[in-house]
């Protein structure tokens, strides 16, 4: 199967922008869906998930779908909601500018890739998703922007990090029909001593809050696999799902 990519930038930032079949030729508009790390979870390079999904959207499961992957250039910075100790690299810190890229990909790539590409522009039309820390910011801005990111996927995002339960917890959550997958290995970050061994028992915290101010079984989804690691294959796996959870419900 042929994937229309397209390589943009937008200044130093580079994109990896990935059409569907059909685009070129004609006036349709189509979903976007903003993917972080670049776009790891749809490259063909990395996973078989833009083949099944171009699958499910020429049976007609699916609509076509716009991916947009965002090059980061520093994701322990842009990623991470506050500064705190970098688990990865003892002695550096987490940027904590999370904010700032949210902002970012709300104000000013999101309207240049609506003015640059066939987009249907509205939340509803508006995806954002991302593994581990790339999941993470995905959930922080939408909930920052539910106006702009209407269809969110995290896929074993970082809910570890330290604060990010207690941020949402305290942040006022308006029901702005937005839908919600998240998914996580049964037992991540069980055998870890650090922070990270809140992996699964913050995923449960932040799903049983949203479940009680504004989201309700039909909008948002927590899906547990088999997995004692942290895994981007396994995690994988559930895009073209979620994707289908994401797009084709009202």
């Amino acid at each position: 199967m042929k994937f229309h990519l397209q390589k943009d930038q937008l200044e130093d930032r580079e994109l990896a922008v990935y059409l569907p079949d059909d685009y070129d030729g004609g006036e349709h508009r189509y979903p976007v869906v903003y993917v972080q790390d670049g776009g790891d979870l749809i490259d063909p390079e990395h996973s078989e998930a833009l083949r099944a999904i171009r699958e499910l959207t020429a049976r007609g499961v699916l609509p076509g779908l716009i991916f947009v992957g965002i090059v980061p250039f520093d994701r322990d910075d842009e990623y991470t909601p506050f500064a705190a100790p970098n688990v990865f690299e003892p002695g550096r810190l987490f940027g904590g500018n999370a904010a700032q890229y949210a902002s970012y990909l709300a104000h000013t790539l999101k309207p240049y890739v609506d003015s640059r590409y066939r987009t249907l522009p509205d939340a509803r039309n508006t995806g954002i998703i991302g593994f581990s820390l790339g999941g993470l910011i995905s959930v922080y801005t939408a909930l920052l922007y539910p106006d702009v990111f209407g269809r969110v996927g995290s896929f074993s995002g970082s809910f570890w990090f330290p604060g990010f339960a207690e941020w949402i917890q305290r942040l006022p959550i308006r029901n702005a029909g937005q839908r919600l997958y998240i998914n996580v290995g049964h037992a991540e970050g069980s055998e870890r001593t650090n922070g990270q061994q809140w992996m699964v028992p913050n995923h449960g915290t932040i799903y049983r809050h949203l479940l009680q101010t504004g989201f309700t079984g039909r909008t948002a989804s927590m899906t547990v696999y088999e997995s004692d690691v942290h895994s981007f294959a396994k995690g994988v796996l559930y895009v073209p799902e979620a994707m289908k959870w994401l797009f084709c419900h009202s």
